[in-house]
């Protein structure tokens, strides 16, 4: 703990210990588990079995539409005190992968738990196509080794589904909430148990080191989302090699044109849902 942290606790400032708030989802579908809840579980009884200088609370989520962002916001509400941080956990893949921001749409190859599918739907209409996450991600991401790092995704895109939705409501509804989004290894990967084991190893340190964080500095700017403030932080972090490595390997909203192609086929169904004109 630094000099900070144990100043602000011998000062008896804080009645309670701070407290992070863990998100994650039940089962999807058919499926008999979902990772992000095995992967939040563990955490929680990994660090009530630890003294350290702040607590843990959960929140389980249903992986509907809409209805996952309320509940969370419930969850937040329901505290006593405001959480320092709040996580939230999906599972996608079979890596780790840590989001830098949400986007503003609905995109389904199925149903939600509700049967609920939506096609190239905005999340709240007129909102930005784009927006950054709040969690101190650069600093958690330098608390880990070169070779953790290494194995660690900075993704630009949650996806288009419910954790998306949860992300991109959260960060534009909850302004002042110290918010980040996090995809975990999903619950059919291979050797998943001992997987889980390294992502709660890696978890607990950017969590330990983003709670420090944000106990120093509480009101974080979002994280960037554009080429053109990617660059700026690129240049100004040009003497801390850990911080202009993770601004290097993040990408920007539009990068790989994905939204282009979204934007495109958007037109497409437009101009074919117009009557012809003769």
């Amino acid at each position: 703990m630094n000099l900070f942290l144990a100043l602000f606790f011998i000062s008896g400032l804080a009645w309670a210990k701070p407290t992070v708030l863990v998100g994650y989802f039940d089962p999807f579908g058919k499926a008999p588990e979902n990772n992000s809840r095995t992967v939040g579980k563990m955490l929680e009884a990994r660090i009530k079995k630890m003294d350290l200088f702040f607590d843990i609370k959960t929140c389980e989520v249903q992986t509907k539409f809409d209805v996952s962002f309320e509940e969370l916001k419930d969850c937040v509400n329901s505290l006593p005190e405001r959480p320092v941080m709040v996580i939230a956990l999906g599972e996608t893949g079979c890596d780790l992968k840590v989001e830098l921001m949400a986007r503003n749409l609905d995109r389904t190859k199925g149903p939600d738990n509700a049967g609920i599918e939506r096609r190239n739907t905005p999340i709240i209409p007129g909102g930005r196509p784009a927006i950054g996450l709040t969690y101190p991600l650069p600093e958690m991401y330098c608390a880990l080794t070169p070779e953790v790092r290494s194995k660690l995704i900075v993704s630009n895109s949650a996806g288009t589904f419910v954790c998306n939705n949860l992300a991109y409501q959260t960060a534009y509804n909850e302004v002042d909430l110290n918010f980040g989004f996090i995809h975990v290894p999903s619950h059919n990967c291979r050797n998943i148990k001992k997987q889980n084991e390294k992502v709660v190893s890696t978890l607990m340190t950017m969590i330990n080191r983003g709670m420090e964080v944000s106990l120093e500095v509480p009101e974080r700017p979002r994280l960037p989302v554009t080429k053109a403030e990617l660059e700026v932080l690129r240049r100004n972090n040009s003497g801390d090699s850990c911080l202009n490595s993770f601004y290097r390997a993040a990408r920007a909203w539009d990068d790989k044109s994905w939204w282009n192609i979204f934007n495109s086929e958007a037109r497409m169904n437009e101009e074919s849902s117009r009557p012809s004109v003769n």
